[in-house]
């Protein structure tokens, strides 16, 4: 599910959420809003990012950074 996928079904069972406590807290409704809004946040919490590894140095410098090389 993408990340605009999860936040329009959180927003959904957040309104859910709000119409039951607007009707003196009826239960059914609050359940149903609280599981729409873990289950969207359960959604995008495994997500991992795509893409290269960010560059990782270990010592100043580096053959692609000369401004970071060692001075001799």
């Amino acid at each position: 599910m993408k990340t605009s996928g999860a936040l329009g079904v959180f927003v959904v069972g957040l309104a859910v959420f709000m119409v039951g406590v607007a009707r003196e807290f009826t239960a059914v409704l609050l359940i149903i809003g609280s599981v729409l809004m873990l289950g969207a946040v359960a959604a995008t919490a495994g997500r991992r990012r795509t893409g290269p590894d960010p560059e990782v140095t270990v010592r100043p410098g580096g053959e692609g950074r000369p401004w970071r090389r060692t001075r001799e």
